[in-house]
């Protein structure tokens, strides 16, 4: 079974499962299921500051007791007033996400090597400054907003909507330069000549110049639900159960971009042939996701706690854009000329590629909250987030370069003009980490 399926045959084992099991827990508990006051004889005992009334879904049950109905440990839950139906949650995220793999990008060879062997990958002594692996896979912050209202006071129907966004630094980045030491090189495969071999951009006597490259990878999503309670306050309660499930239903939006720029620029050492190239490149990804949403949350309530567990699934359409650009600008004898195409980025597979692929995005988390106040909690959860099928920047870089389009071209006769080339390539993507936050309702 391949990774993917398992994934999903994962989920929907949660999404049958975890109504069981929460349900056994509800009616395993007896001793102030609801965690309120207890009522004896129409008098309130064991009296605790935090017993203020039942916690539910994303928002709160204050004590109101009937005059007769389902008993929840010596209490009797009733309606939300209209000023405890909204709720807002913050949570500060400390997340891991799946880098995008790069190729060698920047190589250098010890002093002395041949001009032949410089920088090209394979020759001994040559190594990989930057590239030829993962990028852009560290650890990084976030913020995440929910909020939420009830419509009713028996708690059936809410509507609630969430924003998140990954702010942390996620941008790998390399500079080097040399005035000919060391040697610097940007290594690529010839397609015309079938050969490894590299553009030097620092060597003895030759050339003598810099480059940088930098990367980017951003996540945000959006999402508004609707919410329906299985079991609505007042409604039913049976053998006291103060658990809770709701089903929900509603819209997602998730957007993945990626970026890679690489500059480099270049002096001639050689005295009878003076001149400067720069050159820019940039490779740019975007996954825009836009789907139906469908999920269920679970949550069970203790005397000072309540621990929620939470799995959505999205179904729709993502739109992947891939931009890549690349520019050359020669100077010679004071004369200054630009052309379209770099090094990996040539007429071949310069442009704009856009197209719609149907894809899931399954998310699961836990939350723990524990009753600081009658309307604040504070929270500490986990959450993952799996987006498969998407392009990244680096894995749109093709190495294989047809040296007779390096600009300015020769002759373009001479090239077929299929290398490098593009056409998409996926991966997938997951996030996930620790959230800590609070939960305030009014």
């Amino acid at each position: 079974m391949s990774p993917r399926r398992s994934i999903y045959a994962a989920i929907l084992l949660v999404l049958v499962v975890t109504p069981t099991l929460t349900t056994s827990h509800a009616r395993a508990q007896t001793a102030y299921p609801g965690y309120g006051p207890v009522v004896v004889n129409n008098n309130i005992s064991g009296a605790d500051p935090y017993a203020m009334g039942t916690t539910q879904a994303g928002g709160w049950l204050p004590p109101n007791p009937f005059p007769s109905g389902n008993m929840i440990g010596g209490y009797v839950p009733g309606p939300m007033a209209i000023a405890d139906r909204l709720w807002i949650r913050a949570d500060y995220l400390h997340w891991w996400t799946e880098g995008m793999d790069v190729p060698a990008l920047v190589t250098t060879s010890p002093d002395g090597t041949a001009r032949t062997s410089a920088g090209i990958l394979g020759q001994p002594g040559t190594r990989t400054l930057f590239g030829g692996g993962e990028i852009n896979n560290d650890s990084t912050s976030g913020v995440r907003f929910r909020t939420g209202f009830w419509l009713n006071a028996q708690g059936a129907f809410a509507i609630e909507s969430e924003f998140f966004q990954l702010l942390g630094s996620q941008d790998d980045g390399f500079q080097a330069s040399g005035d000919g030491s060391p040697i610097i090189a940007r290594p690529f495969f010839d397609a015309s000549r079938g050969i490894d071999t590299a553009q030097l951009i620092s060597y003895p006597n030759l050339v003598s110049g810099n480059v940088r490259v930098g990367s980017e990878s951003d996540l945000k999503s959006f999402l508004i639900n609707a919410r329906a309670g299985l079991c609505p306050i007042g409604i039913c309660n049976p053998d006291g159960e103060s658990d809770r499930v709701d089903w929900i239903i509603g819209y997602r939006y998730l957007k993945l971009e990626d970026q890679i720029g690489i500059s480099e620029n270049i002096t001639s050492e050689i005295t009878s042939s003076p001149g400067t190239i720069a050159i820019n490149e940039s490779f740019r990804t975007s996954n825009e996701f836009n789907g139906l949403q469908l999920g269920v949350i679970h949550q069970a309530n203790f005397r000072r706690a309540w621990l929620e567990s939470m799995l959505r699934v999205a179904v729709g359409s993502n739109n992947q854009r891939v931009d890549i650009n690349g520019t050359t600008t020669r100077t010679e004898n004071g004369t200054t000329d630009q052309f379209t195409g770099g090094l990996l980025a040539q007429r071949s597979n310069i442009g704009r590629y856009e197209r719609d692929e149907f894809t899931m995005v399954p998310e699961v988390g836990f939350t723990l909250g524990v009753r600081l106040t009658d309307w604040l909690d504070a929270t500490v959860g986990y959450s993952m987030l799996y987006f498969p099928s998407v392009v990244r920047a680096g894995s749109q870089i093709d190495t294989d370069i047809d040296s007779n389009l390096l600009p300015p071209e020769a002759d373009p006769l001479v090239s077929d003009g299929r290398r490098p080339e593009f056409k998409f390539i996926e991966s997938d993507y997951w996030a996930h980490g620790l959230n800590l936050g609070a939960e305030l309702r009014f």
